[in-house]
């Protein structure tokens, strides 16, 4: 299976533009849903927790995204690549295979600079 031409091109798309999903999930923070865990609820969509209580009290409700950030990326490259494997596999000759690389590396590049503010003082 994992030798099918079908299955090469949905696995380097889903590969590559899960980071790019990633990105744009983090930078407009559009998580697919927000998982409370002090209280054990998960909430469909981005919710703050000061949106649902005082900003004060916000900190005896952290909110985690990261889950709803990774199923957002993974929906959207679950997209491509199913067209990818779709696609007839000559017209897998007209995409340049350095794309397997840059992309996820310019991903991480744009995660650190997305996270930088988390970690100022």
């Amino acid at each position: 299976m994992t030798s099918s031409a079908p299955f090469r091109r949905f696995a380097f798309a889903f590969g590559t533009t899960f980071g790019l999903f990633y990105v744009v999930a983090l930078a407009k923070d559009c998580a697919l849903f927000t998982v409370f865990p002090s209280l054990g609820v998960v909430l469909a969509g981005t919710h703050h927790s000061r949106d649902v209580a005082d900003p004060a009290m916000g900190f005896l409700a952290p909110a985690m995204y990261w889950y709803g950030w990774a199923a957002t990326a993974a929906l959207g490259a679950l997209m491509v690549g199913l067209v990818a494997a779709a696609l007839p596999g000559r017209s897998a000759r007209y995409v340049w295979s350095g794309w397997v690389w840059l992309i996820p590396v310019l991903s991480m590049i744009a995660c650190v600079y997305l996270t930088l503010p988390w970690f100022w003082l």
